[in-house]
Formats: C-alpha cells, sequence, structure tokens
C-alpha cells in the first residue's frame, strides 16, 4: 500500500516490449510503493493488452498522443524504437509530465535541442535512461574519483564490443527506426559513462569510422538469431577519437560482431595520479617508488541498476530537485555519437560547436 507520506506517482508507459517488462516495470517501478501504473502504450495492440492483463493496468493505447490526454498522469516512462523518441518526449512534456526516456534520448543533437526548447517551457523533469551510472560498482568508482585519487584524467579508452550478440529487431537495424548501429545501441551506455566518471568534459573535434563488416554475410552466427540482411542498413562497427577542451582525448569503439573472445562493456581510465578501470575498479598506481594495484569495491545493498534509476527518476519528481542526467550532459553524448558517424561519412574531422554556450543564452 502506498505510505501515507510519499506523494503517488501515476505512470503512463510508452512502448511494451522488453525492456519494459524485464527491467523498467519488474522490479523497477514495482519497486516504488507510491507508484502506480496507470496506462500502458505500444502500435502492437496485442503486446500492450498483455502487459496490462499481466501488471493490471487499467488503460490500454496504441497511440501515446492519447495516453498523453490522461491528466492523471505525473510521469511517462518512454521505452520504443529511437525514431519514436523525440515525438513522444516533446509530445510529453507540452502534456505537462515528467519524462524517463531511455537512452539514446535521441539519435541527432538537433532532436536533443528541440526537447530542450520544450522543457524551457515547463517544471517538468526530462531524464535519459542511463541506469550503468546507478550500478554498486559505477556509483563505488565514481566515489572514488571524485576524491581526486585519479589526478588529472588525461585519456580514456571506452569499449562496448561484442563477438556476435546482434539484435535481430527492425528496431535496432532498420535505420529508420533506430538511427544508427551499435555506436548508438551500446556505444552510448560505455560513452556516458565514462564522461561521467570524467566530470564531463567538453567535446571540441571528433574523428570517426563506421563500417558494415559482417553483418550483411553469414560468416559470424547471431547469438539471437538470425536478422534481416536485407533490411540491415546500419554500421556493425564504430570507432571514434575525440580532444576535449581540457586537453584530455578519448578513444571509443563499438560493435555488434567481431572476432574477440568475449562481449565487453568497459572503460579504462588513465590518469596522472592512478588509472581506473570500469566497471571492475581495479585500479593502478604508485607511492613512494612502489607499484600498487587495488580494488574499489561495489557499493553493496543497492537494487539493480535500472531500479536504481527509476528510484531516482522518482525521487526527484517528488523532491522538485534537478533530473538526475541532465539534459546538458546528454547533449555531449549524443554529439559524440553523431559527430562519430558524420565524420565518417564526410572523411574529415568534426569541430564541435559549444553547446554550453548556446544553453546560456
Amino acid at each position: 500500500m502506498p505510505s501515507s507520506m510519499a506523494q503517488t506517482l501515476k505512470v503512463g508507459l510508452i512502448g511494451a516490449g522488453g525492456i519494459v517488462r524485464g527491467a523498467h516495470l519488474n522490479p523497477g517501478w514495482l519497486a516504488d510503493p507510491d507508484v502506480e501504473i496507470l496506462a500502458v502504450c505500444d502500435v502492437n495492440e496485442k503486446v500492450a493488452q498483455k502487459l496490462a492483463e499481466d501488471f493490471k493496468i487499467k488503460h490500454i493505447f496504441t497511440d501515446f498522443c492519447e495516453l498523453l490526454k490522461l491528466k492523471e498522469i505525473d510521469a511517462v516512462d518512454i521505452c520504443t524504437p529511437n525514431k519514436v523518441h523525440t515525438p513522444a518526449v516533446i509530445g510529453a512534456l507540452e502534456a505537462g509530465k515528467h519524462v524517463l526516456c531511455e537512452k539514446p534520448l535521441a539519435v541527432t543533437v538537433q532532436e536533443i535541442l528541440s526537447m530542450r526548447e520544450a522543457l524551457r517551457k515547463t517544471d517538468r523533469i526530462l531524464m535519459t535512461a542511463q541506469h550503468h551510472r546507478f550500478s554498486e560498482a559505477s556509483v563505488a568508482i565514481k566515489a572514488w574519483v571524485d576524491t581526486g585519487a585519479m589526478g588529472e584524467v588525461y585519456h580514456a579508452r571506452v569499449n562496448a564490443t561484442r563477438r556476435n550478440w546482434l539484435p535481430t529487431s527492425a528496431g535496432f537495424i532498420d535505420p529508420n527506426l533506430s538511427g544508427g548501429g551499435p555506436c548508438m545501441d551500446i556505444g552510448v551506455h560505455a560513452l556516458d559513462t565514462a564522461l561521467w566518471l570524467m566530470d564531463f568534459p567538453k567535446p571540441v573535434r571528433v574523428s570517426g569510422r563506421a563500417h558494415t563488416n559482417f553483418a550483411k554475410g553469414f560468416d559470424i552466427p547471431g547469438g539471437w538469431g538470425e536478422w534481416d540482411r536485407v533490411l540491415f542498413g546500419v554500421e556493425d562497427f564504430a570507432s571514434g577519437y575525440i580532444h576535449f577542451s581540457n586537453g584530455s582525448t578519448m578513444v571509443l569503439e563499438a560493435s555488434w560482431l567481431q572476432h574477440q573472445e568475449k562481449e565487453e562493456l568497459n572503460a579504462t581510465l588513465q590518469g596522472k595520479k592512478a588509472s581506473m578501470r570500469w566497471p571492475t575498479g581495479h585500479f593502478h598506481t604508485v607511492t613512494n617508488r612502489t607499484l600498487i594495484d587495488g580494488m574499489v569495491l561495489p557499493h553493496a545493498g543497492r537494487k539493480p541498476a535500472h531500479t536504481e534509476e527509476i528510484l531516482a527518476f522518482a525521487r526527484a519528481i517528488r523532491e522538485k530537485t534537478p533530473s538526475p542526467v541532465p539534459i546538458e550532459q546528454t547533449i555531449h553524448v549524443i554529439a559524440i555519437l553523431e559527430a562519430i558517424m558524420k565524420s565518417s561519412q564526410l572523411n574529415q574531422e568534426i569541430v564541435m560547436p559549444d553547446w554550453d554556450a548556446d544553453s546560456a543564452k
């Protein structure tokens, strides 16, 4: 039963796929006793009906615009194909709803800037669902980095690479729905977390390359089954080299298919006092000319990362505090990923606009 002290939040779900069922809803929203899931929307009515039946959700829609007309809804949780994020986010903000949206918030900076304009006209919260920031390991590593134990971070190596885990649905491989391949799908996770640990230095120049090396062929078997080679229209590998205004640099690699031992989702930060490996927490330093290896232990007792992310969003709404994942940070993440793809297309380095200066206008 909801507590008498907390504000009961009424939530609408836009999208009823696997990420909603297995992470955002259970144990995510259901971990908050002061939340009522009031409505669900999905273009596949049968999927929406099934979720509503399983979790006793009152209202079912196939058009998110109809869901947004429910005045009693306080917040929406958007888990749709990437290309639907922008109209759903803007529509929700204009309807006076708080918004949690799955990553990537959008696939172009221009779309996010349009979201920011809508956000400026309301007192609502918009949060990108970057759940890796909320894991036991990430929270502990961030606390350690913030003590200054690494010193100045001058370089980072960021990996989001797989041997044969290519998502097969059209929402990932059709550019009209996804807007990109592994760079946007899993590169966004590792990049966001690395930038967060680095306290978000400003990107100023980006070089990138993107290729479709294996996804059109049949040499590498798919861990999640077969996919439509004709429909496949995104990259299966991308890499980028990023320069920041403080002089630091970063190398990013993202892939769904390539020859390697196992899946990697990690980042190594090189500091002048120590290096740190996320998410293992292993660090390397020196004291009195003695080489020292150590490990930052995870903050035990936390709920799963998706759940902690949702609880942080709900807490910010109730306490009227800023978004746990500010839109300005998300702009930098998407700007880098977009620049990697643009650099590859144009075969030239991309000079980044100053988004922070634009924000101050």
